[in-house]
């Protein structure tokens, strides 16, 4: 099985800043309390896409588990935008990746980045992102892949809330920070472009097989293994 460090250690304009995971129903945040991780307790709402989240804080990256609360606001929403949370929710067709990675570019330096198609994706205020490609935005075997604008990345947010490392980075299992990940896709071998340049830039590392990420942190000096897939979360991780 094949890890990939983080790509602060390449060449790559752009590094993971999260990903998102769809669910069928809100997860069992006791598994990952059992586990020593924390979790944030207060669920995030987005309206008008219809979903709820919670997350799971990193030091460098975190972990946002989303589920459908209004399927009709987000049916509307994927109408309006080409983003539907409600097939990428679905455990039933495994075909459809229930994945999102969401980049930012490595900080300080901020060239343009014209080698990357990108387009404003349809937003509403607060969910303005740059999307990599229509064909990216509507490839639903494929996972979703947008950047973010800095004043929302991790980096800012532990800026503007002092507390949140102290409140919500703090694992009792240890772990501080991603140093690999891995996405396995259906379509492995058929990637849209954008995804084919991220692989290609070393951001992130796709395979063959059944939706699952796998994500490695602190470079598993503790040699263990977390699979929420127990829970029916297709997220493995390796510490």
């Amino acid at each position: 099985m094949k890890t990939l460090l983080l790509p602060s250690v390449n060449s790559s304009l752009l590094e993971v800043d999260h990903i998102f995971i769809c669910v069928e129903s809100a997860p069992e945040l006791d598994f990952f309390a059992k586990q020593g991780l924390t979790v944030a307790t207060n669920a995030v709402k987005h309206q008008e896409r219809g979903t709820a989240s919670h997350i799971i804080f990193f030091e460098n990256f975190y972990i946002e588990l989303i589920w459908i609360e209004d399927e009709i606001a987000a049916e509307i929403y994927a109408v309006r935008t080409g983003i539907d949370f409600v097939a990428r929710s679905r455990r039933y067709d495994p075909k459809i990746s229930p994945f999102g990675l969401a980049l930012r570019q490595q900080s300080p330096k901020k060239p343009a980045l014209d080698e990357y198609d990108f387009r404003y994706a349809p937003s509403a205020g607060s969910e303005l992102f740059l999307s990599f490609s229509s064909d990216n935005l509507v490839t639903q075997t494929e996972p979703l892949c947008f950047v973010i604008p800095d004043a929302i990345t991790l980096p800012r947010l532990k800026t503007n809330f002092p507390n949140l490392q102290q409140q919500w980075m703090s694992h009792a299992l240890g772990l501080k920070k991603l140093t690999g990940i891995e996405i396995s896709v259906v379509s492995g071998d058929d990637l849209t472009q954008p995804l084919a340049l991220l692989s290609q830039d070393g951001v992130v590392q796709f395979e063959s097989g059944s939706p699952c990420v796998q994500l490695t942190f602190d470079n598993r000096v503790q040699r263990g293994t977390i699979d929420a897939r127990k829970i029916d979360i297709p997220l493995v991780l390796k510490f």
